[in-house]
């Protein structure tokens, strides 16, 4: 009697699958008998309860290995094959065969007697799309395939920790979900910006049944937008992979792709396909005796790592610049009242920032905050909190506005002047080295906020090259908030003073955050120090910053780091020992934006003075030269005051569907000036 076992290791799960000419065998519980053969022989399959690995697949498929051993013996074994993404990590040292991935799936489907023509497979870090075509001799062949690389969206670990933030398991999802009378709309680019909308979609009194179909939604998007692209899908299309048990994603897939009921199916056994195939190949690649004497070598080398692991040189504040100590507390009472100032406005996606400077640029106020999908209110709230402190002692003279709500926001103020945020950040840098640093000028700005991050070159203080993050919160300071809130750890203050303690940063390298959580939680487990990790996190956003952000753009020698993320010296400290460059970060980093607007305000007030104070004179030649005029004021700024209550606007709200995202936009209008708040990829609005 002879035993074939295929065995499926990927990041999340598990499943091993039995073929044997012996119908009536004794298994441990929960395997459950599989057919037809397909042409495969005599014989019986027998498939494994589905298993996840939570951070040890190794040790996941040592356990299968026990079950099938205790149950039917080592002697009765003749192979094993192995496929999956971990599936290289036990080859050799279990003496198995091993097979491709899509190969398997293909050989799984035709050992099923499964006839389509395309296959969507979405598994824990891994979605792929197959096209098949059968031969003259029933076998299957690959003409086309497509994998998510190293993004999460579109595959199930996405969907798994969007359910998990609304306090749901995963296998509860599709029955909530067809309870619910309609989705919310929900970002599915990219784990961090789901986030934001969820909490927004929660605001709007949506339940979460319908976050959750709404996340459903945004899966199937992301599989076609980032997996399919523009592969041709021809049904018949199999749906496999541990998500096709989730009936709600089944239905937003069918609706993504205009597939009906009969066009895309759900085989028996999905989550166990790829290892049906590798059963089967090891029953055709013949006998070869598999080492189950290294099963305890097998668990220990891959989920331990002999108790080491890969780890960088500490990090240090040698080379990073704090100039925050620098700058004093506003000493309005040796001022002449009220103030000539000017404000400065910086609406973002996360925080909206708010200061006001004198004429000298000095900062009098400054708020940071979130801004929770409220814009207007949040702005409202800014500036009646500058009404209430300062009073009549200020005389705004200039407003200026940036950040993807300055237009909304600068219409709703009265802004004098609406500007980039690249504009604005070069030009807060700019006034901080010459007033700061003798006049040492940046050449290089890193710039990394709540959602997004951008990257300025500078020469003689113009700027030559400019780069955002694209969907992307990989390279964000998101990315180092949630990894710090699974630690229990606060972002401010205590994340930099772990990381600055460790001794050995664990080398995380650079991944999605989905992604990068299991991760985390897998070195934890396995009792990597909290420290450690949390270096090796603030090393992770650098490097994830350089490669997705620069991508070998020109990096100077006199670098700025702004942005709320500078305020965490850890990053800061991983950005110089990556670099090895001195980084110098500003005072008010998480507001420069807002100071650079508010300066903008101010040169504009000036050159507007300037051309009040000057009158073209005829000299007699002709020629006009211009000449001082007595008493002449500049234009007054355009500041509606701090009351926002007073100004007239009407809102609407729909779906941009210009692209996957599906961003949720706001169209408000000011007196008959049209304005968007919402557009998350910037590509329409």
């Amino acid at each position: 009697m002879g035993c074939y076992i295929g065995i499926d290791i990927g990041a999340v799960s598990v499943t091993a699958v039995l073929w044997t000419d012996e119908a009536n065998l004794s298994l441990p519980a929960g395997w459950v008998s599989c057919g037809p053969s397909g042409g495969n022989g005599d014989g019986a399959m027998w498939i494994s309860p589905y298993r996840r690995t939570r951070g040890h697949p190794l040790a996941a498929t040592c356990e299968l290995l026990e079950d099938i051993l205790s149950g039917f013996g080592a002697e009765n074994i003749a192979a094993i094959c192995l496929t999956g993404s971990g599936s290289s990590l036990a080859v050799e040292k279990l003496n198995a065969h091993r097979m491709n991935e899509f190969q398997a799936i293909a050989e799984g489907l035709k050992a099923l007697g499964v006839s389509v023509s395309t296959v969507f497979e979405m598994g824990g870090e891994t979605s792929k799309y197959l096209r098949l075509a059968r031969g003259d001799d029933g076998t299957l062949s690959i003409i086309d395939y497509a994998t998510n690389g190293d993004c999460a969206a579109g595959t199930g670990s996405f969907l798994d920790q969007q359910a998990g933030r609304l306090q749901y398991a995963i296998e509860d999802v599709a029955e909530l979900v067809d309870q619910a009378e309609r989705s919310a709309q929900i970002a599915g680019r990219c784990s961090v910006f789901a986030k934001s909308d969820m909490i927004h979609a929660q605001q709007k009194g949506y339940c979460p049944a319908e976050v959750l179909g709404g996340l459903c939604d945004a899966v199937a998007r992301n599989f076609r937008a980032a997996v399919v692209r523009s592969h041709p899908v021809v049904a018949p299309v199999a749906m496999i992979g541990g998500v096709a048990s989730n009936a709600a994603v089944v239905k937003s897939l069918r609706e993504a792709f205009d597939l009906g009921p009969e066009e895309l199916i759900v085989p028996e056994a999905h989550r166990h396909i790829p290892a049906i195939g590798a059963a089967c190949a090891a029953r055709r690649m013949g006998a070869k005796a598999p080492n189950l004497t290294a099963l305890a070598e097998v668990h220990s080398s891959g989920d331990t790592a002999g108790g080491a692991f890969p780890t960088t040189a500490p990090l240090s504040m040698e080379d990073v610049l704090l100039l925050r100590d620098r700058t004093e507390n506003y000493a309005g009472a040796n001022t002449a009242l009220p103030v000539e100032a000017y404000l400065g406005i910086d609406i973002g996606s996360v925080s909206t920032n708010v200061v006001v400077i004198d004429e000298a640029g000095r900062v009098i106020t400054e708020i940071y905050t979130a801004t929770m999908g409220r814009p207007i209110e949040v702005v409202a709230g800014a500036l009646s909190r500058i009404e209430e402190q300062w009073g009549g002692s200020l005389t705004i003279c200039g407003v200026g506005t940036t950040g993807s709500g300055r237009e909304l926001i600068g219409e709703l103020v009265g802004a004098d002047t609406v500007n980039d945020e690249i504009t604005a950040h070069k030009t807060g840098a700019m006034f901080v080295g010459r007033t700061m640093l003798d006049g040492k000028l940046p050449d290089t700005i890193f710039e990394i906020g709540g959602q997004d991050a951008k990257y300025i070159s500078l020469q003689d203080g113009v700027v030559v090259d400019f780069t955002m993050n694209e969907a992307c919160a990989a390279g964000t300071g998101s990315f180092l908030e949630e990894r710090a809130e699974e630690l229990d750890i606060a972002i401010k203050d205590q994340f930099a003073e772990l990381a600055l303690s460790s001794k050995a940063p664990i080398r995380l390298g650079e991944r999605c955050t989905v992604f990068m959580e299991r991760d985390v939680n897998s070195y934890m487990q396995r009792g990597a120090d909290k420290a450690d990790l949390v270096a090796g996190l603030a090393c992770s956003v650098v490097y994830n910053y350089i490669n997705r952000v620069v991508r070998g753009r020109h990096i100077g020698e006199c670098i700025f780091f702004q942005g709320g993320t500078a305020y965490n010296d850890a990053v800061a400290a991983a950005f110089a020992a990556i670099t090895g460059q001195q980084i110098i970060v500003p005072p008010h980093n998480g507001v420069i934006g807002a100071i650079g607007a508010a300066l903008l305000a101010s040169e504009k007030r000036k050159q507007s003075r300037e051309t009040a104070d000057l009158e073209a004179t005829d000299r007699g030649d002709g020629q006009y030269v211009p000449q001082p005029r007595e008493k002449v004021s500049p234009a007054a700024s355009q500041f509606r005051g701090y009351d926002m209550s007073k100004v007239d606007y009407s809102l609407r709200e729909f779906t941009c569907n210009h692209c996957s995202n599906a961003c949720q936009i706001q169209e408000f209008n000011v007196e008959g000036n049209k304005t968007y708040w919402g557009d998350k990829c910037s590509e329409r609005f």
